[in-house]
């Protein structure tokens, strides 16, 4: 038997996506089997650039950032001076009754009772304020700022991890279109010495199993071929979902395996950890819990804010407010508020120990995360390593197979080697091949590794 394909984990788990798609009805929103009129040529850096427009997670982190540089503005603004401005009206349908005693109006002894107010009221007021200090306000406008920078380099690593899955199911792709080739190559050539051993079956120099094996041969990498076809057809339907495509587009990748096996002196570049996205990101946490033992702290200082309060008041018999040439009251004050703690219970000293405790946690988590930043840079420089080996060592195979199909095949003509000799070498060749485009998808796939490690990709 051939075993020329082993399904990756991309092929996997594309498989899953699409009988999740069926499943779920979907189907009708996502028409895979339509295709377009026309194909769109598609390189890989093109591809790379289409997904950080439009793939679903650099959309969603870039709404975070959003979000966060809008909070930020929006807690700026409460430090700003608010004004705001109100109008009541009250009708007293029935005025307030007071009781008094007699003897302030000359009736001792008895009860008076009366009212006093006017039925219509109505008052405009227009009240400003500002902060003068608010410790709490000024540590929450670091921390909301410092927020918005994370969010920014969550959208970058986001847009890495984007491109890096991006250029898997493009080399994934690539991989299975050229294995397909080389299969196709091969048949034909099998094609022909099934042709030539049938002819010369009827003229009776070879015997029908002869005929038969070869036939069995091609048979199976028929089957091959078939396999590999559907697989090139799914490997293009992650390319394009990982990229945010619609799946019913056609596409015409324009890169070659060999184009892209050049990445440059990638292995001259120095590791420096304060420049991994993982690093930066933790190191922006430590800052984040850095303000918060500052907001902490904040709680034990005084805030003060000033206030301004202009009315307008009017009392009429009748709602004639508009008469311009009845009175209006003006009243109007301004002020201070000055708040200061003074005993808390010692809540807010273990509030400011916990955040301590925190920002010591996080101190040891940038450390680890530098730690494993390295790690995962020397994990990723022995695996190019490999696959560069790799490669070399299955390029010499394909050569060395080939070669001895060629010779196999001599033999065979001359009579001195059987069929069986020749499916055996067909068998080795495609192996071969299958083992090359693996070895060179396994480099590409360590190069997108590698610089994703020094965040140059």
């Amino acid at each position: 038997m051939y075993t020329l394909f082993k399904p990756s984990a991309l092929a996997e788990k594309l498989k899953f996506l699409l009988l999740t798609l069926h499943v779920a009805g979907l189907w009708l929103v996502v028409p895979i089997t339509s295709r377009a009129q026309e194909s769109s040529p598609l390189s890989l850096a093109e591809a790379q650039a289409f997904a950080v427009k439009n793939a679903l997670q650099v959309k969603n982190a870039s709404y975070d950032a959003e979000v966060a540089k809008l909070t930020s503005d929006e807690l700026l603004g409460i430090g700003l001076p608010q004004v705001s401005a109100s109008l009541q009206y009250q009708n007293f349908i029935t005025l307030i009754t007071q009781v008094a005693d007699g003897a302030l109006f000359g009736a001792p002894g008895q009860e008076v009772r009366f009212q006093f107010g006017l039925p219509h009221n109505m008052t405009a007021s227009l009240t400003a304020s500002q902060i003068l200090f608010n410790g709490s306000w000024l540590v929450g406008l670091q921390a909301s700022r410092a927020y918005a920078d994370l969010q920014k380099k969550n959208m970058s690593k986001s847009e890495i991890e984007v491109k890096a899955a991006t250029a898997q199911a493009y080399h994934l792709a690539l991989s299975l279109q050229e294995q397909l080739k080389f299969t196709e190559q091969t048949r034909m050539v099998l094609n022909q010495m099934v042709d030539e051993t049938s002819a010369l079956y009827s003229a009776g120099f070879v015997e029908e199993q002869d005929v038969e094996q070869l036939q069995l041969s091609l048979n199976e990498i028929s089957n091959v071929i078939s396999t590999l076809k559907a697989n090139v057809r799914l490997s293009e339907i992650l390319l394009k979902f990982t990229i945010g495509m619609p799946l019913q587009q056609d596409i015409t990748l324009t890169d070659t395996v060999e184009s892209l096996m050049n990445p440059g002196d990638v292995m001259s570049v120095s590791f420096t950890p304060d420049k991994n996205i993982d690093v930066m990101l933790t190191t922006n946490a430590l800052r984040m819990q850095e303000l918060n033992l500052k907001n902490k702290k904040a709680a034990f200082l005084p805030n003060a804010a000033l206030f301004y309060n202009l009315q307008s008041q009017a009392f009429r018999q009748e709602f004639d407010f508009f008469d311009t040439s009845k009175q209006w009251f003006a009243p109007q004050l301004w002020g201070f508020t000055l708040n200061m703690p003074i005993l808390s219970g010692g809540t807010n000293m273990k509030s400011v120990q916990k955040a301590k405790v925190e920002v010591q946690r996080m101190k040891d988590t940038v450390e680890n995360v530098k730690s494993a930043s390295l790690l995962g840079y020397e994990q990723a420089k022995t695996e190019y390593e490999t696959a560069l080996q790799s490669v070399n060592l299955s390029q010499q195979s394909l050569t060395l197979a080939q070669k001895i199909l060629d010779k196999t095949n001599i033999k065979f003509k001359e009579g001195i080697a059987s069929s069986m000799n020749v499916s055996q070498s067909t068998s080795q060749v495609l192996k071969a091949q299958t083992d090359l485009a693996n070895a060179k998808r396994s480099l590409l796939d360590a190069t997108v590794k590698l610089k994703k490690s020094l965040n140059i990709l």
